[in-house]
């Protein structure tokens, strides 16, 4: 028996090693991923911003009605691009209101200039070159103090997946984060600035979200609320802790859920009002697919209809790493509702959706006065480029890109060599509102090290 023992102890520790080997290499393949995209997101950020400080030079010293116009055209390109690369960096813990506001305020103003003035051949008035200028000024303290992140997130190798395991423990200070500190003092910075103050006529881009059904609740409520819905989803929960807590646009606090033998968690964001499920994401390592994308969608609906999500139109299928990820829209009198829409991903190895999304659907979903197109789908047809080979028409409802209000149009889905695209055309005027690409650009890649 005695002879036994020495083996099968080493065995058990051969055992005990792969299993602690897998989990290793499992945390590492997380680690690069997330790394990679917050690397890319900040990059492409400092990227923008450093095209918005170029584009409000070039407006300033142009008097050509042109050159303006295709100035005001690419700055609200790059404010746009710029707002959703600020929202893929992990630094929710830092309160980013006035520099959030200041990519707003350059993206409204270039509109209301690029709408009223030089649409009609105009020069820009002294009271706009005035506005600019401030904009320029504010912009430019922007760029200098991305730049200097920059420098030291290369030069010292910085992780942004550092920063948000920081932000994950509780009681840690972050103060002495570098890339905290730095973002910090872009926010101080933009706030010692007075506001501007804007003409009426400006109208504001982002619409603001419908008030959250419910009462305010506490963080032991959003702890069982996290709890309950996650040991239906994937249980059973050995552990779940409030991790953080923001004050967004949703206040939300940010419960970890650890199953048990599990150090990686998985995390649900909870609505303060409400007690809502806001989003879900599940961290694991994806296998080699086994279900194709229709498998995988019948996946995702059967998890929305568990939740009470029915009658939803799959809008849009992407993937990413033996992932799907779906892109729902409810409808109302056979209109797709796309401010409303919902986000699901598939791990394509089991058929486990690991990400959920609602944020649209709860800040935007409601009944709505929907009036009827102007226009027949027969004359939009008439209208369409003849090169491109249509495969469907039909009504949506899209938020305006440039003002608070929502545009009823035809989604015209269609092909021309091997691109694919989805037209919005105005249900009213027949113009061109807008145009997308569906087919997937190369990405940026970063390196990790």
């Amino acid at each position: 028996m005695r002879r036994l023992i020495i083996p099968l102890l080493v065995v058990a520790l051969l055992i005990t090693g792969y299993f602690a080997y897998n989990q290793y290499q499992l945390n590492q393949d997380l680690t690069r991923r997330a790394e990679s995209q917050y690397q890319r997101s900040f990059h492409e950020l400092v990227w923008n911003v450093d095209t918005i400080n170029s584009q409000l030079a070039k407006t300033l010293v142009t008097s050509s009605p042109e050159q303006i116009m295709q100035s005001l055209t690419n700055l609200l390109r790059e404010t746009f691009a710029a707002s959703s690369n600020l929202g893929g960096i992990p630094i929710a813990m830092v309160e980013l209101e006035k520099t959030e506001k200041l990519l707003n305020d350059i993206a409204d103003y270039s509109y209301y200039i690029l709408k009223r003035n030089n649409l009609d051949g105009k020069e820009l008035s002294e009271e706009e070159w005035e506005k600019l200028q401030e904009l320029y000024k504010r912009c430019r303290v922007v760029r200098d103090e991305l730049d200097q992140i920059e420098a030291k997130v290369l030069d010292r190798d910085l992780s942004f997946v550092e920063v948000e395991t920081v932000a994950l423990r509780k009681g840690k200070k972050l103060k002495d984060n570098t890339i905290i500190e730095g973002f910090t003092t872009i926010e101080n910075k933009v706030k010692a600035f007075p506001d501007l103050q804007f003409d009426e006529g400006i109208q504001k881009i982002e619409p603001e979200p419908q008030p959250l059904s419910g009462e305010e609740i506490t963080e032991e409520q959003a702890v069982e609320l996290a709890r309950k819905f996650m040991n239906e989803h994937d249980g059973p929960v050995a552990r779940a802790e409030v991790a953080f807590d923001t004050e967004g646009r949703i206040p939300v606090y940010g419960v970890a859920i650890y199953k048990e033998r599990e150090d990686t968690p998985s995390y649900l964001e909870v609505t303060k009002r409400g007690g809502h499920i806001l989003q879900m994401y599940i961290q694991r390592k994806i296998q080699e697919a086994n279900l194709d994308y229709n498998e995988a969608e019948k996946e995702a609906r059967k998890f929305l209809n568990t939740h009470g999500f029915q009658n939803l139109v799959l809008v849009e299928t992407d993937s990413d790493t033996n992932v799907a990820n779906f892109t729902f829209v409810p409808t109302q009198e056979g209109v797709l509702l796309y401010p409303d829409m919902l986000k699901v991903n598939v791990a394509l190895d089991n058929g486990q959706v690991i990400s959920f999304d609602q944020t649209s659907f709860l800040s935007y979903h409601r009944n709505r006065d929907i009036p009827q197109p102007e226009l027949s789908e027969e004359q939009i047809s008439a209208k369409i480029n003849p090169n491109l080979r249509v495969e469907h028409i039909r009504l949506a409802l899209i938020p305006s890109e440039y003002e608070k209000r929502e545009l009823l149009t035809y989604e015209v889905k269609g092909k021309i060599n091997d691109e694919t695209f989805l037209l919005f055309i105005d249900a009213k005027t027949g113009e061109e509102n807008r145009i997308v690409r569906l087919t997937k650009p190369r990405e940026f890649k970063i390196t990790v090290r």
